[in-house]
């Protein structure tokens, strides 16, 4: 029968599909089935992700605090051991002149005691008696022999005065001698610790990039000053000198520039070079020549020599730096060689420092670095201008405590 054996093959056959078809199904409903440890929800993951996102978020912000922290506590002890140094480099002013003066006091007493000498010498103790023995009547004795006891004192006191002031310049010099050491312990001091804040802004700027900030905003903290306020010890990007302190072209004389070059280990105390006009001077005349044309502070070049090329510092500096002393005419991309020697780069860098300050208005943001700053003054825009580098001004703002004092004050 042959219908009947087709048939019974059919159903088989059909059977066999069916088994197969719901074997499959129970497949794919198992590994689409919730809790199945194959797979997990869209809204699983999605959770997951916006926590795992937020813990990132949370653990920045920490590192974010840690270093601003960090960065504060390092420019607060900067400033404590600058202001030591201000107070001692101020202590010893005033023991240079109180020597100058007990110098001028141990000649004069050693003059006296010089003449008295050879008066002595040229007399004698005969002499003297001669003196008492000549006396007419016993009340001349007598005012012959106060005079002598008159001059005999005198001559001890014109010693006692001259072991006196000998010895009180003697202390005046040790005591010079000691304030000096520590000077210059503060001065490496210091110098170290603007080294190591540098350093320390270089890994903020990598890092604060890397978290979505900015270092100016990392290190003014959670108060922008866009609109100023008042200055604190700390670095506020925004503020980095007074407009006083920049302006100020009258706070040192060329007597006063040379003597503080003179305190200075580097070349300037008795370099001369040739000026913007040719002329062949010494660094503390063509500093003061150039801060009084173009208002500016002497104080302010003096930093930016140190800054650019360690002029202050260097004792033994190459042409390259003394050639671009102040930095000006050497962009980033591009060197302009009209600039070139120390007398033009003193001139010019000057100039350069008084017209960048032109274009400043309140509440206006400059862009540096892909920082956002809002310069509070004039002054502190022209540094931008001049050096558009965050580690680069706050340097400016540290060597001007270092050798000056509070820019702000």
């Amino acid at each position: 029968m042959p219908h009947t054996r087709f048939h019974s093959r059919s159903w088989v056959a059909c059977a066999s599909l069916g088994v197969a078809l719901a074997l499959l199904l129970a497949c794919v409903i198992a590994a689409v089935r919730p809790g199945s440890a194959h797979a997990a929800p869209a809204s699983t993951l999605n959770t997951a992700t916006i926590e795992a996102k937020k813990a990132q978020q949370e653990a920045g912000k920490r590192e974010l605090a840690a270093m601003r922290a960090q960065l504060a506590a390092r420019v607060a002890e900067y400033v404590k051991v600058s202001r030591q140094l201000q107070t001692t480099a101020a202590e010893v002013d005033k023991l240079d002149a109180q020597i100058a003066e007990q110098d001028l006091a141990l000649e004069q007493a050693k003059s006296a005691f010089e003449r008295r000498a050879v008066e002595l010498y040229r007399g004698s103790k005969l002499g003297m008696l001669e003196i008492l023995m000549t006396a007419n009547s016993l009340q001349e004795l007598m005012s012959r022999a106060n005079f002598l006891l008159m001059v005999s004192q005198r001559d001890a006191n014109t010693i006692t005065d001259y072991r006196k002031v000998r010895s009180e310049s003697a202390w005046l010099q040790d005591s010079l001698s000691n304030r000096l050491d520590y000077l210059t312990t503060l001065q490496t001091e210091v110098d170290e610790q603007r080294s190591q804040i540098e350093s320390d802004l270089a890994i903020g700027e990598a890092r604060s990039t890397a978290l979505g900030t900015d270092i100016a905003r990392l290190m003014r903290g959670d108060s922008p000053s866009i609109s100023g306020g008042t200055p604190t010890d700390g670095f506020t990007p925004d503020t980095v000198i007074s407009d006083a302190n920049f302006r100020d072209s009258g706070s040192m004389t060329v007597g006063d520039i040379q003597k503080f070059l003179d305190r200075q280990p580097g070349i300037l105390k008795s370099y001369r070079a040739r000026d913007h006009n040719g002329n062949v001077r010494f660094a503390s005349e063509m500093i003061a020549e150039a801060a009084a044309a173009f208002h500016v502070s002497p104080k302010v070049i003096l930093v930016k020599l140190q800054k650019e090329q360690s002029l202050l510092g260097d004792a033994s500096p190459s042409q390259n730096q003394l050639d671009w002393a102040t930095g000006c005419g050497k962009a980033d991309s591009r060197t302009f060689y009209q600039y070139k020697g120390f007398g033009n780069q003193v001139w010019w860098g000057a100039q350069k420092l008084d017209k960048n300050s032109k274009p400043w208005r309140p509440g206006i943001r400059m862009s540096i670095d892909g920082n956002a700053v809002f310069p509070t003054n004039s002054s502190t825009y022209s540094l931008y201008k001049y050096t558009p580098h965050i580690r680069g001004t706050f340097s400016f703002w540290a060597l001007y405590w270092r050798y000056f004092g509070d820019p702000l004050v």
